[in-house]
């Protein structure tokens, strides 16, 4: 016992010493050091004496640094007759800086941000104060790494960790013989996909050389269709060159023709004018516009004035509008005759006119008393007009709140009896139960007493089959019991074969519809596949198509153009 007790011992201080020397081989971790972040470098550790400033080592010193104090100060307002001349200044600057920044890469511009940021260093740089040397002392034993040489790390054998050690070690053999199952299984399913992958392979080069084919028709074809572009081009650009000329000749044309009709407008407005203030006894007898009124034959407008006047802004009459107008004017008019030889003819007229305007002020001021009276009368039945509209108002409303309340009970009311005629109501009346339990009724009815010709109720029909059977109870009670048993049993027997006949008739029907499904199927004729089928495949994929860019805006003579040589309407 003592031998086998030494030799346990000895394995014991084996497996310890093995355990300490495991535990001493473990890579110890070193802990990861963090980068100090950005607010740390500037302002330093909490808690912690800032060694050196952030602007040391960044080659900046007393020459180089910017010295904001020195400068102008940019939130500084400038006095009053400074203040033009700074604006000026201030536009310049600006736009030099937006030059110099569209001067440079898109990745070297700066923002607003980045700009801020750019002289930081150069603005916050601080001298680094002089460190003198300082001296320190190390107290440290001679003999204390000669002591501690050698030694082992006392490690003391501790049988719960050798136990959980252990089911460590078999936890670790059943999850690498998982392991090496799943290792396995994903072998056999690589091997499967590989099959499968040159498969596909082999589809995919079928389907390339069709597509190739399919290139070299169309690439034949593209070079067709080029060859006739080309020609359609050339083509088109000789007509192109005709139009050209065409349009130059016709738009010299054209304004010739504007510059025509304006100076015929002017001229029959002045016309008008001068037939206007010419007398009356000379107008009927030379005045063309006053004979078509008198005939009452209109000229196609109500007065010349309106057909001369000026196209609204935008709008371009046509050339053949304009011909057509002339030419109808000049088919009805006739010579045109002046009364005034003379312009101070023309001046005697303006003078009587201006006596008549005279007059007619001095009217109205004799008329303006009576027109007060009658403004203020206006005023009082607006007002009382307006009361009674008020009044009139109030009743609508009244009426149409009346209205509306009463058309919200009627849908009330409307709503609360469908929901009494669809719920309950109809479940009683509509129930299943309820109609299979008249049905029943009705059929026991007819049957056994007679047929219901007066349209009677369930419970009317329940009464007549009680007395019934209770008629037919008491013939019953009054006869033998082996009479009643031998009917009872006929009963039985004509009630089976009722229902044996029923089975026998149902399956003679679904052998009928299977022998006319077979024929049918027999005569029709026979369908042979045309097509290929199909294979099914991963959908194409949508292609974004780029949308269109916006029309250009058009420049001041192409709108001018447009405006006077064309049509077009903005």
């Amino acid at each position: 016992m003592s031998s086998i007790g030494v030799e346990c011992d000895k394995k014991v201080k084996e497996k310890k010493r093995m355990v300490c020397e495991r535990q001493t081989e473990q890579k110890i971790k070193e802990p990861k050091l963090k980068p100090p972040s950005v607010y740390e470098r500037v302002f330093g550790k909490p808690g912690k004496p800032r060694d050196h400033y952030f602007t040391a080592g960044v080659k900046i010193n007393e020459s180089n640094k910017r010295n904001i104090h020195t400068e102008a100060l940019p939130f500084s307002y400038p006095k009053d007759l400074e203040e033009f001349s700074y604006r000026i200044m201030s536009k310049a600057w600006r736009k030099n800086r937006i030059k110099r920044e569209n001067e440079r890469k898109y990745n070297e511009r700066s923002s607003q941000r980045t700009r801020q940021k750019m002289d930081l260093l150069n603005r916050l740089y601080v001298e680094e104060p002089e460190v003198k040397s300082m001296k320190t002392i190390l107290h440290v034993d001679p003999k204390f790494f000669t002591l501690v040489e050698g030694r082992p790390v006392a490690c003391k054998f501790n049988r719960r960790d050798y136990i959980e050690d252990v089911r460590n070690v078999l936890r670790t053999k059943i999850v690498t013989g998982y392991r090496e199952d799943d290792i396995m299984q994903i072998d056999e399913n690589f091997a499967t996909e590989v099959k499968v992958v040159q498969e596909i392979e082999v589809e995919l080069q079928k389907y390339v050389n069709k597509f190739e084919e399919f290139l070299e028709q169309d690439y034949s074809t593209t070079m067709a269709l080029i060859t006739e572009s080309d020609q359609q081009q050339s083509q088109a650009d000789e007509q192109n060159e005709i139009l050209l000329n065409l349009s130059k000749e016709f738009g010299s044309i054209q304004s010739t023709v504007f510059n025509l009709e304006e100076k015929w407008r002017n001229c029959k407005m002045y016309q008008k004018f001068l037939y206007l203030v010419s007398p009356m006894d000379w107008r009927e007898n030379h005045d063309f516009y006053l004979k078509q009124e008198k005939s009452n034959e209109s000229i196609g407008d109500p007065s010349v004035f309106e057909r001369f006047k000026l196209a609204p802004v935008g709008e371009v009459q046509s050339l053949a509008n304009l011909i057509d107008q002339f030419v109808e004017d000049v088919e009805m008019q006739d010579e045109p005759e002046l009364f005034f030889t003379e312009p101070n003819q023309l001046l005697k007229v303006f003078s009587f006119i201006e006596l008549q305007n005279l007059n007619t002020l001095l009217h109205s001021e004799e008329l303006a008393v009576p027109l007060e009276q009658v403004k203020e009368a206006m005023k009082y039945i607006e007002k009382s007009f307006n009361n009674q509209v008020t009044s009139l108002q109030d009743e609508i409303d009244n009426l149409e709140r009346e209205i509306i309340w009463e058309e919200e009970r009627a849908k009330y009311l409307e709503e609360l009896a469908l929901e009494l005629i669809n719920g309950n109501f109809k479940e009683l009346i509509s129930n299943d139960e309820a109609i299979n339990l008249h049905v029943f009724v009705e059929d026991v009815y007819e049957n056994r007493i007679g047929m219901n010709d007066s349209n009677l109720t369930m419970k009317d029909m329940m009464k007549g089959i009680e007395t019934g059977y209770r008629d037919y109870l008491l013939q019953l009670d009054r006869l033998p019991d082996d009479l009643v048993y031998k009917a009872e049993m006929s009963c039985y027997r004509k009630e089976e074969k009722t229902m044996l006949l029923a089975e026998e008739a149902a399956k003679k029907v679904v052998q009928v519809e299977r022998l006319m499904k077979q024929l049918t199927r027999l005569l029709e004729p026979p369908t042979y596949q045309t097509t290929r089928s199909l294979k099914w495949r991963s959908p194409p994929v949508d292609f974004k198509v780029k949308p269109p860019p916006p029309p250009r805006p058009l420049t001041e003579e192409e709108m001018d153009r447009l405006e006077f040589f064309s049509d077009f309407c903005t």
